[in-house]
């Protein structure tokens, strides 16, 4: 079952999870070296959450920065941020499922929105609702769940990075790939969906987007842990990024 942000404190424990080490030396570092130059451009952070890479982006030079989620919570987790520390970024609750007259960012921008794609139907309605909101030319980046991770030999212990992961006994369309972030004092499961790459570069195709693209994480240059650390994470990578250009 998709997971509902608004109950409880739920957004926040999600937050807090955002502070785990594996997110700033992989997802953070990876996302925004492939996003690379945002200066003078506008962006569109979407399923934005408490605004995590919402405020990067601004903070790296896009002329206008605009965040948005289908949870309420979550933005005004977002918004008690920019009130906090104002940068001109505007946020708005917006389901990423639905299609709006054709906008103009010149990169939208998200983390962790298609791994709630359960079918192929799903999934191609996600990409028809980003196609509207990415100008000709523009691009489309996300950090997402790795289809990879039903072909591993075996799951690695990823606690000492901060989360676990508990897979279906085989791959099949819909197949829950349950994430459990181990909390300072608590655990929040998540389950996202397995669809394999073949399907997301169909549905980006027939939404309108062409050079689809998928990318392996890097490890920041800053990550210094003891030799062999990060070679669970690295060599069995529980996230893949995409990016693919409007037609």
């Amino acid at each position: 079952m998709v997971i509902d942000y608004d109950e409880g404190h739920i957004a926040e424990d999600y937050r807090l999870a955002k502070s785990a080490v594996w997110r700033s030396h992989v997802e953070n570092y990876s996302l925004m070296k492939l996003v690379g130059d945002v200066k003078d451009k506008s962006v569109l952070d979407i399923a934005c959450g408490e605004g995590h890479f919402t405020r990067m982006l601004r903070s790296a030079g896009a002329a206008e920065v605009v965040g948005s989620d289908i949870s309420e919570r979550m933005i005004d987790l977002a918004r008690q941020q920019e009130k906090r520390d104002p940068l001109g970024i505007t946020y708005l609750v917006e389901d990423a499922r639905t299609v709006v007259p054709q906008q103009h960012f010149d990169i939208v921008v998200s983390a962790w929105l298609l791994v709630y794609a359960r079918s192929r139907a799903e999934l191609a309605q996600m990409c028809r609702a980003l196609a509207s909101r990415v100008r000709s030319g523009g691009r489309f980046v996300t950090v997402t769940a790795n289809p990879g991770v039903y072909e591993f030999e075996s799951v690695p212990d990823y606690r000492k990075y901060g989360l676990s992961m508990a897979l279906a006994d085989h791959a099949f369309d819909g197949a829950p790939i349950r994430f459990t972030l181990l909390l300072n004092d608590s655990e929040l499961e998540i389950d996202n969906y397995y669809l394999p790459t073949s399907a997301y570069e169909s549905a980006f195709s027939e939404a309108g987007f062409h050079d689809f693209r998928v990318h392996s994480p890097q490890l920041s240059p800053a990550a210094v842990d003891e030799p062999g650390y990060w070679d669970d994470f690295m060599n069995y990578p529980i996230l893949v990024l995409m990016d693919c250009v409007r037609n």
